[in-house]
């Protein structure tokens, strides 16, 4: 092999050294990449225990703000008035869209300006924010994330 066949070989090894070096990075980035974002869910997620204490249930009075039918829990957010006529806006933690439709709530089933009356479990750390158990309407139908709206 001549002079020009030596330095031909030596840069397609140099490449091919290269090239495996950049394939092996690019590599570990993707499977780095996908494990943070597949971890990302894990993360959002909690434990009802965690952030709620079932032995301080409340129960309130008031009107929806917004709904959110957003995963990985649907909310929504009532205006309390009250008994001096201050207002607080709280945020009521409801279970999963895809439960929720399958025990007959809709993207309508609450909407803002519904009058309405919650039972919760309150948050742990003394927020406005709760775990709703029941939402009664003004029609007197109830709902709950475990059960189908009933009357």
């Amino acid at each position: 092999m001549g002079r020009i066949g030596l330095r031909l070989a030596s840069i397609l090894a140099d490449v091919k050294k290269s090239y495996l070096e950049v394939s092996v990075r690019v590599h570990l980035t993707i499977l780095a990449t996908i494990a943070t974002l597949a971890s990302i869910p894990a993360f959002a997620h909690h434990s009802f225990a965690a952030e709620y204490d079932a032995s301080k249930k409340i129960e309130l009075t008031g009107v929806v703000t917004k709904f959110e039918w957003t995963n990985p829990h649907a909310h929504f957010y009532l205006d309390v008035t009250d008994p001096d006529g201050k207002v607080a806006n709280w945020n009521m933690e409801l279970a999963s869209p895809n439960m929720m439709v399958r025990n007959g709530w809709t993207r309508n089933s609450l909407k803002p300006g519904d009058k309405v009356v919650v039972s919760a479990s309150r948050a742990k750390d003394g927020t406005n924010t709760g775990s709703a158990d029941t939402i009664t309407l003004t029609d007197g139908t109830k709902l709950t994330f475990m059960a189908a709206p009933a009357k």
